[in-house]
């Protein structure tokens, strides 16, 4: 037990802590000095555990994700905090008005702004990252139900560089001349800031961020707020800086006999299959093969890093499509079309068509089962959400179509295709170029006819393009109550009931386009259980006993062994090998390959490597007792010797 003097010693080194916490995180070496000579002496004089200090002291974050940064050729974008995190005063903002407190009248800068997700936009963002010298950080709470208006972070007129409208085809139609694609697009996502900013969920810790803010940095009746104060710490420091071309560069510099890559360049991996299947190892043109290549791109993005549910943008379009495989299954293998179809997933199509302009690249190296020539028209899926009505439009290039015969024939097919169900098939109307689409690097290679399927005539109907409402909500998937998931698994929503039709016409039409008989297209019908269930999957629940089943256990090739059900009353699931035509193929940018990092094109998009995403909140003493304590010799004599911890 400790004597009187030790219990003194105690209540000293508890002021000393209370102290130190205005300064902690300032830089690593604040941090760990000041752990160091809190620990030390609590572990020889007081018996107590620093763990235990650490957690008196701080209230750590459950649910933090960042915005984070990326690079391309020319510059940088996203957030990053400062190696040892950003501390600041929390101050939770509600109102736009209520910005000249942290920008110009709070006497307690820097700051770190609570926003309710209302707030989050260009106006109130834009105003903090030009006073960013008193703003520490941004935390965003997200809500739990999507907001009533519209809004998109993404640039207006997507892709806009690395599409087919160039200077050098149609330029009238490039950069979004004629129709601009993404009206509500802010561009928020394609800013730089200086400072940190997080996305928090609305739950306990935000409760715990609103009562500390109410109970120590509210001012009340033209009060100014006394310490101590409630402060946040946000950790997100990004290792590389400026451009992909600098990055890259850093990345083969050795400095030691394990380099620390500073950035990555985006890269996945498109999926691919066939209805036959196609010698994969003799790459390049194949003789007498002729492909309709069906596409659907398979990535999203957001402000924030993982939270990109992309519901419209998206998982619409391709879960058409691999409805649409599904439902030609049998028609395929009974009557075969005299073409083969090719269904084509491409990744990072966000980015400047990194899946697209990949495949392109291989086919014109003879690095791809087939090559340009082996195509004999593309239908793409897009943005097939249907909500305002169910109503498809059909988009054709306006250039290519001129002296194209397929283009003609493969839009009657596909209204033909329409015929008899829930969903209406028309053109726009007027001439006006090719919205955002893989099959735009295609055509930059040749004229292929083809035309792309959404569910908007001009502009897009998405009110949440590339954002984090894009999601179940925004396609009104919605179940009953008290339905156990497996049940909302097997339930059938009215959204999956309106994909449905749009992937039977997608199968239809491709079978006719292969050459199929006309007569068999009542035998093709998409399966409403199948969509329900992929649109569970992806959307609500990914850990869901279907995909359970469907998972490999190991790398996709010819052949793989998938886990498949479990018997009933059985934990143990009945595995079995499955052959199946589905390949991987590399959905990394040929910029990499060529090591042409200024690229003009192909995409040059790379992400920061990152170590600590985390945040805390704490109190934090006056600056003004930081420095009276220090004056004091008290510090020194408590701790037993005048060097054992200097001043800082």
């Amino acid at each position: 037990m400790p004597n009187q003097e030790d219990g003194s010693a105690v209540e000293q080194m508890a002021l000393l802590l209370s102290c130190y916490i205005s300064f902690l995180a300032r830089t690593v070496v604040k941090v760990l000095f000041v752990c160091v000579c809190v620990c030390v002496y609590f572990i020889f004089l007081a018996g107590v555990g620093c763990n235990s200090v650490e957690k008196k002291i701080y209230v750590n974050l459950n649910y933090t994700v960042p915005c984070v940064r990326l690079l391309n050729a020319t510059h940088q974008i996203g957030c990053q905090s400062h190696l040892s995190g950003n501390v600041g005063v929390l101050h939770v903002l509600e109102s736009e008005e209520n910005l000249d407190w942290v920008l110009h009248s709070g006497l307690t800068p820097p700051y770190l702004v609570i926003l309710e997700s209302s707030l989050f936009t260009r106006s109130i963002m834009m105003k903090l990252k030009n006073g960013s010298s008193r703003v520490a950080g941004v935390a965003v709470v997200t809500p739990n139900a999507n907001p009533s208006q519209g809004t998109s972070p993404h640039t207006s007129c997507p892709n806009e560089n690395t599409g087919v409208y160039t200077e050098n085809y149609d330029p009238t139609m490039a950069r979004c001349n004629v129709t601009v694609w993404n009206p509500l697009g802010t561009g928020l996502s394609y800013e730089e800031f200086d400072f940190p900013i997080f996305a928090m969920k609305e739950d306990n810790d935000t409760q715990v961020i609103r009562q500390c803010y109410m109970d120590h940095n509210r001012a009340g009746n033209g009060s100014t707020p006394q310490y101590p104060l409630c402060a946040m710490q946000l950790y997100s420091h990004m290792s590389a800086v400026t451009d992909t071309a600098t990055c890259m560069r850093r990345n083969n510099i050795n400095f030691s006999l394990s380099p620390e890559m500073v950035c990555d360049p985006l890269s996945d991996f498109n999926v691919w299959a066939s209805t036959r299947p196609l010698n994969n190892t003799a790459k390049g043109h194949k003789e007498g093969e002729s492909v309709v290549l069906a596409a659907a791109r398979l990535d999203s993005r957001s402000f924030f890093f993982d939270i990109a549910p992309g519901a419209e943008s998206g998982v619409s379009g391709f879960v058409a499509l691999l409805a649409a495989a599904h439902a030609l299954r049998n028609a395929t293998q009974e009557a075969p079309p005299p073409r083969n179809i090719l269904y084509a997933f491409f990744h990072g199509e966000t980015f400047d068509y990194i899946g697209s302009s990949r495949m392109v690249y291989d086919m014109e190296k003879n690095n791809f089962a087939v090559d340009l020539d082996n195509i004999h028209s593309v239908l793409e899926v897009g943005q097939v959400g249907l909500h305002a009505e169910s109503r498809l439009w059909l988009h054709s290039d306006p250039v290519s179509r001129k002296n194209s015969s397929v283009n003609e024939e493969l839009i009657l097919r596909l209204q033909s295709a329409a015929s008899g169900l829930n969903v209406s098939v028309e053109e726009p109307g007027f001439s006006q170029p090719l919205p955002p689409s893989s099959f735009q690097r295609f055509l930059r290679a040749r004229p292929i006819p083809g035309v792309v399927i959404e569910d908007h005539r001009s502009a897009f109907t998405n009110s949440f393009y590339e954002s984090m409402y894009d999601n179940a909500e925004y396609l009104n998937i919605s179940y009953p109550p008290d339905l156990t998931p497996d049940e909302q698994l097997e339930y059938v929503t009215d959204t999956a009931k309106a994909l449905t039709e749009v992937a039977t016409v997608v199968a239809r039409t491709l079978y006719i386009q292969a050459g199929g008989a006309e007569s068999r297209l009542g035998s093709i019908n998409a399966d409403p259980q199948m969509v329900t269930r992929i649109l569970y999957g992806f959307l609500v629940r990914s850990n869901n006993s279907w995909f359970q089943q469907l998972i490999p256990s190991d790398l996709m090739y010819s052949y793989l062994w998938v886990q498949g059900a479990a018997p009933p009353n059985s934990t143990e699931r009945v595995g079995f090998c499955m052959r199946s035509a589905a390949r991987l193929s590399k959905a990394l940018s040929p910029a990499f390959d060529l090591h042409e990092y200024t690229s003009k094109d192909y995409s040059t998009w790379t992400e920061s490597r990152w170590k600590t995403i985390k945040g805390r909140i704490f109190l934090v003493a006056s600056h003004e007792l930081e420095v009276n304590f220090w004056a004091s010799p008290a510090p020194r004599r408590l701790l037993g010797g005048a060097s054992f911890c200097p001043p800082l």
